[in-house]
């Protein structure tokens, strides 16, 4: 299946905005926790949630940002390269912080994640990335 570039960084936007609430009810979860009243099965069990979900939504981002980014970027393959493996790279270091159950960690993890979710759109959703190629972005 095929996706204009608008659908794909419109659905890129929709699973940040899923990520967020689930940032929110492991924040909440992890408060509960720390004030004496929270059940850790509840937080871990959020916690699996948000990793699973920053996991689809790598998948599909991960396919798209290749093929954005040559799109885009005048200096050539070797810089939209090392941009993409920065990027993964990222997504490695939160995927293994966010396997922490302990509280602090968590919210640390949560605001680098909320930092780098904020980033992609400020590139992403530019009006000059936003226009229409010939090429679809294959989902």
């Amino acid at each position: 299946m095929s996706l204009s570039r608008s659908s794909a960084l419109a659905e890129l936007v929709a699973q940040h905005d899923a990520l967020r609430a689930l940032m929110t009810g492991c924040e909440m979860l992890a408060d509960e926790i720390d004030a004496g009243r929270g059940d850790p099965a509840a937080l871990i069990r959020e916690l699996g949630r948000l990793r699973e979900s920053f996991e689809t939504h790598n998948t599909f981002e991960e396919r798209l940002l290749r093929p954005v980014l040559l799109a885009e970027d005048t200096h050539g393959s070797v810089r939209v390269e090392r941009m993409v493996e920065d990027h993964l790279n990222e997504h490695a270091e939160m995927r293994t912080r966010l396997a922490s159950p302990v509280t602090a960690e968590l919210r640390d993890v949560i605001e680098t994640l909320r930092a780098h979710l904020e980033a992609e759109e400020r590139y992403l959703l530019t009006a000059k990335v936003l226009r229409e190629p010939a090429a679809e972005v294959r989902r």
